[in-house]
Order: C-alpha cells, then structure tokens, then sequence
C-alpha cells in the first residue's frame, strides 16, 4: 500500500524535526510554515470531505477519516517532540540565568567576605588600644 510508504519516512522526519533545536532562524520558519500547511489543509479537508475520501483510496486507505487520523498522529508526534526541545532548551537558559545571577549577586558579598590582612603581633603590641 502506498500509505505505509509515505507513513513510515513521514513518522520518521515528524521526529527528527520535532527533535532539532528550535533557535534557529530555519526552524523557526518551518514551524510556522507546518503550522500554515495544517490549517490549509484543515480547512480543505472540513470544506471539501470527499477530496479526503479520494486521497485516501488514491493512496489505500479505507476512509478518509483514517487518513485523517493518521495525519493527526504525525502532527501529534511532531508536537510532543517539539514540547520536549522547548522544554529542555528552556530548562538550559534557566540554569544559565540562575548560575549568572548567583554570580553577579555573589560578587559585592565577596569584598565584604575577603580576609583582611591581619597587623603584625609588633603593631598591635604598639597601638594605643592593645
């Protein structure tokens, strides 16, 4: 059947995509540009059910709502991957922002904290309050 040909690379690139990191100024877009393709296609699909129906017996699928099913499960695939690499890359510049604020705040503290030098026993001895 066709469809296990396109869904097996299609599962695989969902992840792959979903994984990479998500600073860059290409990831960025091809969010946005999969984001437009979804919503085209929601809206071709709720206008036009039958061309789902068409697509699905072009490449063998018994229904069209299978068909969509297994597009949902992509972009479901897609999404939970991407969460993830937000997540991680949000944790990483939260431990960078943390360790940068501990050190900034640590740094007036540390001229209070040094060790003074401490007067020879003759100075002392020689001062008027010993």
């Amino acid at each position: 059947m066709i469809i296990q040909l396109l869904l097996i690379p299609a599962v695989i690139l969902a992840v792959v995509l979903s994984l990479r990191s998500r600073q860059s100024l290409r990831g960025q877009a091809r969010r946005k540009i999969f984001a437009a393709i979804t919503v085209v296609a929601g809206v071709v699909a709720v206008t036009f059910p039958d061309l789902l129906q068409v697509i699905a017996d072009w490449v063998g699928v018994t229904r069209g709502v299978d068909l969509m099913l297994y597009a949902l499960v992509l972009i479901i695939i897609y999404l939970i991957g991407s969460t993830s690499v937000r997540f991680r890359e949000q944790d990483a510049r939260l431990v960078q922002l943390t360790r940068e604020l501990a050190l900034a705040e640590a740094e007036p503290h540390r001229a209070e904290l040094e060790v003074r030098p401490v007067p020879p026993p003759e100075a002392q001895a020689a001062s008027p309050e010993g």
